[in-house]
């Protein structure tokens, strides 16, 4: 009995190394049947994308069908270039928006080159386009006018539809801002439909799959949270939403590529469509008349997953950065620490900061658990004489020892609540360490350049192995040669594990394990247990 606490150290542990997939599950894909039972925000089912509508829906319709002609225009049409002070966008002659880069964020810390969120390549590629349900591009979308001011950049473009319709769009982009603001509009077109898509052809795998965080297709649908794997996908095929506003589009560990329409009291059909090739998560706009004329007016942000820029779109694309099952934890402490990097730049110092409060707010049952341990070590010579005594009789052995607890009034499970709560935050900022943009490529001191990366010289899980074995000798040892040899083996196999996991979590654990080795150690003074 007085070994429970080390048996239950052990299990929580191995359930860091083993229990990641078990903890961080991939949310659930909503069932098709759920939203088509939505009979009141269910647009009419005439109306709804069919297979020939969204079939290959990454290449557009005239691509096959055009004339030769209209293909070498398009082919040689020159590309387009502007943005703002953040993003830089290319549109092609197909009215794709075929690159975006950010400005403000770059690849690596060796690698200064920045980010692009939409890129054309030889193998894998990500863009948006569009297209009109019925309709041909026969003429390549041009520039027309270009209006670029300190706090705005308006460039408006046009191109020609098979029945002679002129299609114009005008993007917006407003100064230090990752959203953009397309507005279509096909003249003389009323009653035509619009559909605005993120494509993902040939998708990389994160180096990171393994934590089994999100890539991929994603989206907002009558307020419920739906991401979608590519293997799904696969063997699915298209599947098709509606909502009531929301937004849908592809995302990474750090950024998103998300479309959504202007107005969320509106119902905008979604689709997912993937062939192991290609995949897209796209919308359709049924749009408004403005005297003749179909408008349709639609947003996009292509940037970073920070919280507080993603609100500022005021549809819930907030909502991609999913803390999971430890939200009610997570939520909250990254919000802390956002708030305490307004005065302290360093995220490293913030998460030391965040132990050392941790401590004095759990200081009080943490201090009732550590006088349990206490108390066990100082039973540990009756124990011995108990075992020698009773050690071929387990029940008369258990009998004993219950007796000898109650007798000196400890509770051999109270030495467990320091471990009990400790691990749920410690998941919780695993996740906040995980996905928190703003420790993408935050530096420490010294040797420790990214937070959120591995120790590059192993100097943290090191130092993190030897507290926890520090600690391990404080706490009574079980007469159970066996467990005892369990015991000795676990700050190696935790120090192996933690080799690989964010410098950020492993300062957490190594701060926290100085700091608890303190406090227990001055328990065991005030109690004269050596």
């Amino acid at each position: 009995m007085e070994s429970k606490n080390l048996i239950l150290a052990f299990a929580l542990s191995m359930a860091v190394l083993m229990g990641w997939s078990w903890l961080f599950p991939q949310q659930p894909v909503a069932p098709q049947a759920s939203t088509q039972s939505n009979t009141e925000h269910q647009p009419d089912a005439t109306l709804s994308p069919t297979a020939a509508d969204i079939v290959a829906l990454d290449e557009p319709a005239s691509a096959t069908e055009v004339k030769s002609a209209a293909k070498e225009t398009f082919a040689n049409h020159t590309i387009q270039t502007f943005g703002n002070d953040v993003l830089s966008l290319t549109i092609n002659a197909k009215g794709w928006l075929t690159d975006a880069t950010l400005l403000k964020y770059q690849e690596t810390l060796d690698n200064p080159e920045n980010i692009k969120i939409l890129t054309r390549g030889d193998n894998h590629e990500s863009y948006i386009n569009s297209g009109v349900l019925g309709q041909k591009l026969v003429k390549p979308f041009h520039l027309t006018s270009l209006d670029q001011t300190d706090s705005q950049t308006v460039a408006t473009f046009e191109g020609g539809l098979s029945d002679g319709y002129v299609w114009q769009r005008t993007y917006t982009l407003e100064k230090g801002s990752y959203i953009i603001n397309a507005k279509d509009r096909i003249k003389g077109g009323a009653g035509l439909k619009l559909y605005r898509q993120v494509v993902e052809k040939n998708p990389i795998a994160p180096a990171t799959e393994n934590y089994n965080e999100h890539n991929g297709p994603i989206g907002l649908f009558d307020n419920k949270l739906t991401e979608v794997n590519y293997d799904d996908l696969d063997s699915s095929g298209t599947q098709k939403m509606a909502s009531v506003g929301g937004w849908t589009g592809m995302m990474t560990r750090y950024f998103i590529s998300a479309i959504y329409g202007t107005n969320q009291d509106e119902n905008y059909r979604y689709y997912f469509k993937g062939d192991g090739r290609s995949y897209q998560s796209g919308m359709i706009n049924d749009g408004f008349v403005e005297q003749g004329d179909m408008v349709f007016n639609d947003n996009m942000f292509l940037g970073p997953k920070s919280v507080l820029l993603l609100k500022k779109a005021g549809v819930g694309l907030e909502r991609s950065v999913d803390f999971g099952w430890f939200t009610v934890i997570a939520e909250p402490m990254h919000d802390i620490m956002l708030w305490i990097h307004q005065y302290v730049p360093n995220y490293g110092v913030i998460i030391i900061l965040m132990v050392i409060a941790l401590k004095i707010i759990l200081f009080i049952p943490t201090q009732s658990g550590y006088r349990s341990m206490a108390s066990m070590r100082k039973l540990q010579p009756e124990m011995a004489r108990l075992k020698e005594r009773y050690g071929d009789d387990r029940a008369k052995m258990g009998q004993e020892v219950m007796s000898l607890y109650k007798k000196n009034k400890v509770n051999p499970l109270g030495g467990c609540l320091p471990i009990l709560m400790q691990m749920p935050i410690f998941f919780a900022l695993y996740k906040v360490i995980l996905i928190s943009i703003e420790l993408r490529q935050a530096p420490f001191y010294g040797w420790i350049h990214d937070m959120s990366v591995q120790d590059p010289y192993f100097v943290l899980p090191i130092l993190m192995g030897i507290s926890m074995y520090i600690q391990m000798q404080l706490n009574p040892a079980p007469t159970d040669p066996m467990q005892a040899k369990m015991m000795k083996f676990l700050p190696l196999v935790m120090t192996a594990l933690f080799l690989f996991f964010p410098a950020g979590l492993v300062l957490y654990w190594v701060v926290n394990n100085v700091l608890s080795i303190i406090q227990q150690r001055l328990v065991m003074k005030s109690m004269n247990v050596d």
